[in-house]
This record gives C-alpha cells, sequence and structure tokens, in this order.
C-alpha cells in the first residue's frame, strides 16, 4: 500500500509543483491552473498548459540585443494570420515594468515553419512582451478564441508573478 502511494504521489507530483520558470531577468511561478510540460527548445524556457486540453503557452527569451522589439513582434505576428485580422494591443505596468499584451483574432494559420500550414477560423493569439535590458520576455498562445479568453485572467496573474509584491 505505502508503495502505491509513493507511486501515485510521485505521477502526480509535477501537476502540483509549480516550479519556477525562469526567463532572462524575470521568474514565473505559474499559479494554478496552469499546469508545466516539457518542450524540447533552446528558445522556450517554458511551456505551460491552462488546463490538459488547452492550447500550448510558451515562454520565449533570446538574450539581450536577440529579440526584435514590440512593432516586430506584432508585426510578425500578424503574418500568422490569413489576410484580416482584429489587434487588440494593451499597455499595463507591473512596479516600473511596462507589459504589452496582445490579442489577436481571425483565420490563423497554424503549423511550423517547414510545415504546411492549416487555416484555423476563430482562434486568437495572446502574447505578452517584457521588454528589459538583458533581452525582452515574450509569452504567447494560440488556438480557439474559447479556449484562450477563457485563460486571459490567469495569463495576466502569470505574467504578474514574475514581479516582486510591493
Amino acid at each position: 500500500m505505502k508503495a502505491i502511494l509513493f507511486f501515485l504521489t510521485l505521477s502526480i507530483g509535477p501537476l502540483l509543483a509549480g516550479d519556477p520558470i525562469t526567463a532572462g531577468s524575470f521568474e514565473f511561478k505559474p499559479p494554478a491552473p496552469w499546469v508545466a510540460e516539457d518542450y524540447p527548445s533552446h528558445m522556450v524556457k517554458g511551456a505551460l498548459r491552462h488546463s490538459p486540453k488547452a492550447p500550448l503557452l510558451k515562454i520565449f527569451h533570446f538574450g539581450p540585443g536577440r529579440d526584435s522589439g514590440i512593432e516586430a513582434n506584432i508585426k510578425r505576428w500578424k503574418k500568422e494570420f490569413e489576410s484580416e485580422v482584429k489587434i487588440t494591443p494593451e499597455k499595463k505596468s507591473y512596479g516600473k515594468q511596462e507589459v504589452v499584451i496582445v490579442a489577436m483574432e481571425g483565420i490563423f494559420l497554424d503549423g511550423g515553419i517547414m510545415e504546411r500550414k492549416t487555416e484555423k477560423a476563430g482562434w486568437t493569439l495572446l502574447a505578452a512582451i517584457m521588454p528589459h535590458e538583458t533581452g525582452d520576455v515574450t509569452l504567447k498562445i494560440a488556438g480557439p478564441t474559447a479556449e484562450v479568453m477563457k485563460s486571459k485572467k490567469d495569463f495576466e496573474a502569470l505574467i504578474a508573478s514574475a514581479f516582486p509584491k510591493e
């Protein structure tokens, strides 16, 4: 019986852990319901899901001087959509740190860089850009609008977790 409890604890441990994710100068402390996932990429510093079948949120940091800035990111993300896209940028401040949160809605072109793109109507890309002298940090999630927007409040709580309480 003890062995069963031990293995059960090991199997659900990662779901409960909420280990911090370090990206550049920021340390995110994923609050519930975020669940960490492995994502083998040197560019992705952490990957999370809001629920088991929700779209994947990726946290990026490329290093000082290796990012493209707010406007260039928005321009590049716009190319991930077919023609018309509704873009809603929003500036927020966490202490002295400015964060730009961008929501884009339209027909998303799903697929990797070298893959054939699949049109996905009714999708939203939700991203945050955290400018910093040690290199910008970007959080990005794309999926069906209802799923993505269901996580928006927790997305912002995740961003807030990277800043000390004042």
